[in-house]
């Protein structure tokens, strides 16, 4: 009887002891967003450039940009403000603040934006050298935004539409620079 409780007292600490080093293996939520968000750290900085967007029969309109970017709470959350400014006459084109960060439950980027004409709570995805994020448009279809570095590392964006989803027309496009 003795034997047979040492046996089961030793199979349970050293079940214990097992699930405590595969658990200590494990990565917590915040570490695994904290992974991720790494990926985004080459957007950091204050960036300036130019571009342009064509606005239906207005036609295309010039701009020049502005994009701030920087992580917060130890990196758990990318702030983004950008403003854009008509090279015509100066007004504003385009005045936004976004938030990017990590959903470790739901193993995503959120991408959840402000600008005067309302808000955006989207999925991001975030390759080696790509982030892009896509928003519902009601009564005009789907826009896609995505930004790649390119071989002079700079920001190189590209906003298209589509009303199907499989024929995607460009309507915006933006060249930035990282500011020292």
């Amino acid at each position: 009887m003795k034997t047979a409780r040492k046996v089961v007292l030793a199979a349970a600490v050293s079940a214990v002891a097992l699930f405590s080093v595969i658990a200590a293996d494990r990565p917590t939520p915040r570490e695994v967003q904290r992974r991720e968000m790494k990926k985004l750290d080459r957007l950091v900085g204050h960036w300036k450039g130019t571009g342009w967007i064509q606005m239906g029969p207005q036609g295309r309109h010039e701009f020049t940009q502005t994009e701030t970017i920087e992580a917060r709470l130890d990196g758990l959350v990318l702030v983004i403000e950008g403003l854009g400014k008509a090279k015509e006459d100066g007004s504003t084109v385009h005045s936004a603040l976004a938030f990017l960060s990590y959903d470790p439950r739901a193993n995503q980027f959120r991408w959840h934006s402000f600008t005067p004409e309302g808000q955006i709570d989207t999925e991001a995805k975030v390759g080696t050298d790509t982030f892009e994020w896509t928003l519902q448009i009601p009564q005009r279809g789907r826009m896609r935004y995505t930004i790649t570095r390119n071989d002079k590392g700079e920001w190189f964006e590209v906003g298209e539409m589509s009303r199907e989803d499989q024929t995607w027309y460009k309507t915006f496009e933006m060249t930035l620079r990282r500011q020292p």
